[in-house]
């Protein structure tokens, strides 16, 4: 699943994003369905449905405004998955469900969360999944981004990343050339008036939801503008309120920063099996002797794998769980090698409707997502400018040009949001440790949408339902309680 380039696409991909309009909440949904929907049982209707022993969920596809503000123009095509309450007589409602992104499949929530730490909620609530316009098999278009390619012989640290941009804004034009007017409404507030659609569709006055990572922005955004439409909502690894740019960096930066102190101390711990050093200092410094070598000659493998000094920052700031791959994947460079992480994944084409599989990242609906509602990232010379701030204050892991490098290029000016507070039942849940979705953000999040605060004692991004924790989940979807404090996490 929203964090670094890889890792948000991973996480975010998660990954994700709650930047809020500030306008009052919608009294109507433009293009509400006004037609049923077709169900049919998802393994034998989507293509390669990716779950196995699938229980019966049902699919169909409901078809909403491309722009909300022009119901009778052009329409698009979102997919929408069902797994009934299989307990009709206690059935309480709809939940629907996001557990990530942006850029990627969401539709098959129903079923997996079904099996997981909230799945007692199958019993007495039909799971709703849906995949986000732009992704899986709802409509989208289909651009690659191109390969980063080799930078110049010699070329400074500043001239590589601005030719990376420069290659970033030719993508982004290129991609949003070939369907300005989707592209242009590619937004986490048309998403939230989609999800409201799809309340329509299912003749639900009112529904609860769900969501992670980016999954959170979708929530908060549509709490803010249908809040009498919320039944309960549950929020975890929340995004910011506030999507500026370079202020996520930074604050990711930071987190990445105290999990590569802790991660010194833990390699040292293991010398003999690593070889960097027997104490912090000395792992310090043979890491970053590795990251300068790497930046002189970086190791270059085809055209889509380069392991250079960035490469290096991107593995020192990952959690707990992360740090054994990161120390094998250093050494195995280290010792002439290249680790099977750092080889792309074969390359899987966008695909449309329950016709093709979902398979890969849409990072055109990924980049939009950002560049339409988040502030900075057009400007080199300021990019640049935050991300050596961002390296002198943060030596180990800080200073990559992550969330505003994204948005280079980017044909439009950003449309800022910001959050409105409701009345509806709202719980969201923060994970101290974790880099992908800060704590702070959930902190932010929460003073800015209100609700209640849990804190979870981990550095494991959306691992709420993997919890024993998860039963305080259950019970607020059941009962509406809240809960403060905090919870024991993953170790």
């Amino acid at each position: 699943m929203l964090s670094t380039r890889h890792l948000s696409r991973a996480a975010l991909t998660l990954a994700a994003t709650v930047c809020l309009t500030g306008l009052p909440p919608v009294a109507g949904t433009a293009g509400a369905a006004t037609e049923p929907l077709a169900w049919k049982r998802c393994a034998t209707t989507a293509k390669d449905w990716p779950v196995a022993n699938d229980p019966g969920t049902e699919c169909a596809l409901l078809t909403v405004p491309m722009d909300h503000a022009n119901p009778r123009g052009r329409t698009i095509k979102i997919a929408v998955s069902r797994l009934k309450a299989t307990d009709p007589g206690r059935r309480r409602g709809v939940l629907v469900i996001s557990p990530g992104g942006p850029g990627i499949s969401n539709i098959t929530a129903s079923a997996t969360y079904a099996a997981n730490g909230l799945g007692t909620l199958a019993t007495d609530h039909d799971l709703i999944g849906f995949d986000p316009r732009g992704v899986g098999y709802s409509d989208k278009i289909n651009c690659e981004e191109g390969s980063p390619g080799e930078p110049p012989p010699g070329a400074s640290a500043k001239a590589k990343a601005k030719a990376a941009f420069s290659r970033m804004a030719a993508s982004n034009k290129r991609c949003a050339a070939m369907d300005p007017d989707f592209v242009r409404q590619l937004t986490t507030s048309n998403i939230a008036r989609d999800v409201d659609a799809i309340r329509a569709a299912l003749d639900a006055p009112k529904i609860s939801f769900y969501g992670v990572s980016y999954g959170t922005a979708v929530g908060l955004t549509y709490r803010s503008m249908f809040d009498d439409r919320v039944d309960r909502m549950w929020v975890d690894s929340v995004m910011p309120p506030v999507m500026d740019l370079a202020a996520m960096d930074a604050v990711t930066d930071a987190v990445g920063e105290r999990s590569f102190e802790r991660f010194l101390t833990w390699l040292a711990g293991r010398d003999a099996e690593y070889h960097f050093g027997t104490d912090a200092a000395a792992v310090r410094t043979t890491i970053f002797a590795l990251r300068d070598r790497l930046d002189r000659e970086p190791v270059v493998d085809g055209k889509d794998t380069r392991l250079d000094g960035e490469w290096v920052s991107g593995l020192l700031g990952v959690g707990a769980g992360g740090w054994a791959a990161s120390a094998r994947d250093l050494a195995t460079v280290r010792e002439g090698g290249i680790p099977r992480s750092a080889r792309p994944d074969p390359a899987a084409g966008q695909v449309y409707g329950f016709d093709d599989a979902p398979l890969g990242m849409n990072t055109t609906q990924y980049n939009a997502i950002f560049c339409n509602e988040g502030t900075g990232g057009r400007d080199f010379e300021q990019v640049w400018a935050d991300a050596e701030a961002r390296r002198q204050r943060f030596p180990g892991a800080g200073g990559r040009i992550e969330f505003g490098g994204w948005c280079a290029g980017w044909p439009w000016p950003a449309r800022p949001w910001q959050p409105v507070k409701g009345s509806s039942p709202l719980q969201l849940s923060g994970h101290v440790g974790e880099s992908v979705t800060p704590y702070a953000w959930a902190v932010d999040a929460a003073k800015a949408a209100g609700g209640t605060l849990l804190t979870i004692q981990d550095d494991i991004h959306g691992s709420l339902s993997r919890l024993p924790c998860a039963a305080k989940a259950i019970d607020f979807f059941r009962t509406g309680r809240t809960s403060g404090g905090s919870c024991p996490g993953m170790q």
